[in-house]
């Protein structure tokens, strides 16, 4: 192995465990991001649930239906209004239960089925650090195997395309 390829090697490790280390802040500050948005929509929904405890037993689909069966426009839009307010608090809901999980299980859920708003939020306010956890320590180690491992792999797949040599005598 030449030294240019040992230091590749040595750099993507280093990357792959300074990337991994991230990942449960990454996660942390997305799941704040959820809880402060929850937390919102929640106090702004509020009003509205109340009214609905009152008039319509607790249902704020009842209350949304009313609203969007009138013939006032003020009061047609305002259900509208109520709807998409009502539905932005049941995505959150979902995300917060989604993100009970373990770490991998939270990574995953983040990559491929969470609130893009959210998560393109999370990344360009991302705030690194270097909390130095257990968590923290396995998720770095793990990526780094992963990305020293694909790197072996590639490498020794091309090493057994190289044609063979034959050595001078």
């Amino acid at each position: 192995m030449g030294l240019l390829s040992r230091l590749f090697l040595l750099l993507s490790a280093s990357g792959a465990l300074l990337l991994g280390i991230q990942l449960p802040g990454f996660v942390d500050q997305y799941e704040k991001r959820v809880d402060a948005h929850f937390l919102e929509v929640s106090s702004n929904l509020k009003p509205f649930q109340d009214i609905a405890d009152r008039f319509h037993g607790g249902s704020m689909k009842a209350l949304i239906e009313k609203h969007e069966q009138s013939t006032d426009p003020t009061f047609h839009a305002e259900g509208a209004a109520i709807r998409k307010m009502h539905d932005r608090l049941l995505r959150f809901q979902n995300e917060k239960f989604q993100l009970q999980a373990s770490l991998p299980n939270q990574l995953l859920w983040i990559a491929t089925q969470s609130d893009r708003d959210l998560l393109d939020e999370t990344r360009r306010n991302y705030s690194f650090g270097l909390l130095l956890d257990r968590t923290a320590l396995i998720a770095g180690f793990s990526c780094m195997i992963a990305i020293v491992g694909l790197l072996e792999l590639l490498a020794s797949i091309f090493r057994l395309r190289e044609p063979v040599r034959s050595k001078p005598r």
